[in-house]
């Protein structure tokens, strides 16, 4: 049957609702508009996040170093030799050096030879840190400092030949015999040995002035000698305790700081090691100054008059908080009593009264902060006292509040 028409399963669609879409979109549009108007209102709330951080003033100083030292010379002409390293604590019957009036064994002694030296990781590691360290400070308008780098260093090799040097010295007087014009010399008393002086051996407290300061720079003069010496030379220094002293001037304002403090933390700077010991303050020729007495890094700090110093000040921990952060807004005051607990949480009673002059309380619930301070009661014993404060915003000045047992309490 060609000429008719194919019939199938025809599906027809509803047409939907179009009066019911248009108005939830204009619904949806209005809710838009109004959740715009409201953002652009509203007062913008930023977050910032508070750490705990420490706030302190330091202050940079130099000071000048004050020690229990003196030099010691040589009693008599002649060909010297070392035979301890600097900054090594002797005894008092450490042999310190050898005089040879002759030189025989003095030559004797350059002619022979010392024998194979290991060198250890630490020893590897010392004259690295000779050579870096002046690499580090090199500067052609200090030329000079090339001779403090070759003292260092050789102070350092001689370390390891001087216990070998030694061993030859007794073997050559034992094949020789006793030598009346060989001596050796001993340090006397217990101490720590140095090869270098500044000409401030001296100095203590009495001979401190605000002179004292207008030069801040070492100055040392190296007194290891490599020949012959002669009488009442100084050969070498020995300090002999190792608790030290520090003076360093102070302007006013850090001068009352430390006043109030008593103690101060101490930065090293050199060896950055942190030390906290009691400060003395005092005044001299108008000028404010402190001194603190150490115990420890002496040794750090032999070869040096001059040492930098960072005091830490008024060390407290807090929270840092960016100013851009802190909102003001009012709040009335209000005892802690005038707080009352409900199903809700803790609010406050509103208090209004009818025509008649009955009261009425409404419970409100207001943002409260509680703040606690010790005070000092009647008694004057310190106990904790608890303010409250509720937004500004929640009540009209006037309005009354009341406590649970029907006390009121007028805003202001």
């Amino acid at each position: 049957m060609a000429g008719k028409r194919r019939s199938g399963n025809v599906v027809k669609m509803k047409r939907k609702n179009a009066k019911f879409t248009g108005a939830f979109l204009v619904l949806f549009a209005i809710y838009v508009l109004f959740q715009g108007v409201m953002s652009m209102t509203r007062e913008n709330v930023s977050i910032y996040e508070v750490t705990e951080k420490k706030i302190a003033d330091d202050n940079l100083v130099r000071g000048i170093i004050l020690r229990n030292e003196k030099l010691v010379t040589s009693d008599q002409e002649g060909y010297i030799n070392y035979y301890v390293a600097d900054g090594t604590k002797v005894g008092a019957r450490t042999k310190i050096y050898s005089i040879d009036q002759t030189g025989q064994i003095y030559e004797k002694l350059s002619g022979t030879q010392t024998g194979e030296v290991k060198l250890t990781s630490q020893n590897t590691s010392d004259i690295r840190s000779e050579i870096a360290a002046y690499r580090a400070a090199y500067s052609t308008s200090h030329f000079e400092e090339i001779y403090s780098f070759k003292y260092n260093l050789d102070n350092t090799i001689s370390e390891l030949t001087n216990a070998r040097l030694l061993d030859n010295v007794t073997q050559i007087l034992k094949e020789q015999g006793s030598q009346g014009s060989f001596q050796f010399g001993s340090a006397g008393e217990s101490g720590i040995i140095s090869y270098t002086s500044d000409g401030l051996e001296a100095l203590d407290m009495n001979h401190i002035t605000s002179k004292t300061f207008e030069s801040t720079s070492d100055e040392t003069k190296q007194l290891r000698q490599t020949e012959s010496v002669k009488a009442g030379t100084p050969i070498y220094r020995l300090v002999t305790n190792e608790s030290w002293s520090v003076v360093f001037p102070l302007s006013k304002e850090q001068f009352k700081n430390i006043q109030q403090d008593k103690t101060v933390t101490v930065t090293l700077k050199k060896i950055q090691a942190k030390v906290t010991p009691q400060v003395t303050t005092f005044t001299m020729d108008g000028g404010y100054y402190a001194r603190i007495d150490l115990k420890r890094y002496m040794i750090q700090y032999i070869n040096n008059r001059y040492i930098d110093l960072e005091i830490k000040m008024n060390d407290e921990a807090g929270l840092k908080i960016p100013r851009s952060s802190i909102l003001k807004k009012k709040f009335y005051k209000i005892p802690e009593e005038y707080v009352v607990n409900t199903q809700k949480g803790e609010g406050v009673l509103a208090v209004t009264y009818k025509k008649d002059g009955t009261p009425e309380y409404t419970a409100r619930y207001p943002q409260i902060l509680k703040i606690t301070a010790k005070v000092k009661n009647s008694d004057g014993e310190m106990v904790d006292e608890t303010t409250c404060y509720i937004s500004a915003d929640a009540f009209d000045a006037g309005s009354e509040i009341a406590d649970d047992t029907a006390g009121t309490n007028s805003l202001r």
